[in-house]
């Protein structure tokens, strides 16, 4: 190998490694730690009643108040445990943003998922996650509220310097639009990325929003084409989405990381299982995307395999180059 290969060589490696910061780096060589990813359903109140939430599925009868919270964070702590990210969810998290206050201050990384219907605190630190899933008819159908695509719009126009990324779950009343919704979303410059989930079916609710598994595989092939155009825009890598295809989605689902890893806990404190989809999701057409990046990020055989991936383009990059005409 001369100078030039071995340049070649090392820069490809630095820039796949360039796309983990240190922890991600840790996870790949030792494995997630547990508990150092979790969610917390701030509230069991939403202003909404959305067709495709898991929540009012579930009993959340109470919540706990800021000073149960305040202990259990501070116990967390005290136990050891190494708390990396956490998102906070609901029911709607701006309906009690004190909670979201006091938590956020016990881990390094925190998101807030959020319908979009209420101001956005000033939070800079915070990565933004608004619910938006598809063509403002079908958004507004799917949340029985009339006006609330614009109502989101005009929010996130209101804000300045937050890192706000359009959440966008695919079912069988919107997959057509994930293209037009990259092409506007794209143009917004409040909005640095989308992030798309699949509807997962829920005891309880109708499931015909589902996909079925041929479809899902075809609009996942879509998505990693779109991606080629977007980039980083998308969210999702390449192989947390190759993972959540038909013909390897049971090897992550069957021993899911997020149940095996991390916390999951309601609104009254108490811990769901196996994770904030709670007891009636479907985990074998789990469309989350939470335990395919998990997996994405500590297969060291589909982590090498990009590794490899990613030298042979840089390598055929290079041998055109030599032989251009």
């Amino acid at each position: 190998m001369d100078n030039q290969q071995a340049t070649v060589v090392s820069r490809a490696t630095k820039q796949f490694f360039s796309s983990y910061n240190l922890a991600r780096f840790g996870f790949f060589l030792f494995g997630i730690p547990k508990n150092s990813f979790g969610s917390v359903d701030v509230t069991n109140r939403c202003n909404l009643r959305c067709d495709h939430c898991y929540f009012f599925e579930q009993d959340h009868s109470s919540e706990w108040s800021l000073e149960q919270w305040r202990n259990k964070f501070e116990s967390l702590k005290g136990a050891g445990i190494r708390a990396f990210q956490c998102s906070w969810v609901g029911g709607e998290p701006l309906l009690r943003l004190p909670l979201v206050e006091l938590g956020r201050s016990y881990f390094k990384y925190n998101t807030v998922t959020t319908n979009g219907s209420l101001p956005l605190p000033d939070w800079k630190e915070v990565s933004w996650y608004i619910s938006v899933d598809g063509s403002r008819e079908n958004h507004d159908k799917m949340r029985n509220l009339p006006g609330l695509y614009d109502t989101i719009k005009r929010n996130i126009a209101a804000t300045e310097g937050l890192k706000i990324t359009i959440a966008y779950c695919i079912t069988r009343d919107n997959y057509s639009e994930i293209s037009a919704s990259l092409e506007e979303w794209g143009r917004n410059p409040k909005v640095r990325s989308m992030v798309f989930s699949f509807f997962t079916p829920v005891r309880g609710l109708d499931d015909s929003l589902w996909l079925g598994w041929d479809e899902k595989d075809r609009i996942i092939e879509l998505l990693l084409e779109n991606k080629k155009e977007y980039g980083a825009f998308i969210v999702n890598s390449e192989p947390a989405l190759r993972l959540m295809k038909s013909d390897r989605s049971r090897s992550v689902t069957d021993r899911c990381p997020f149940a095996e890893k991390s916390f999951a806990l309601g609104p009254d404190g108490i811990a769901k299982e196996p994770c904030m989809l709670g007891p009636k999701a479907d985990c074998d057409r789990c469309g989350c995307v939470v335990p395919f990046y998990l997996k994405s990020l500590t297969d060291r055989n589909y982590i090498i395999k990009d590794v490899v991936t990613a030298l042979k383009s840089k390598w055929n990059n290079l041998f055109l180059r030599r032989h251009a005409i």
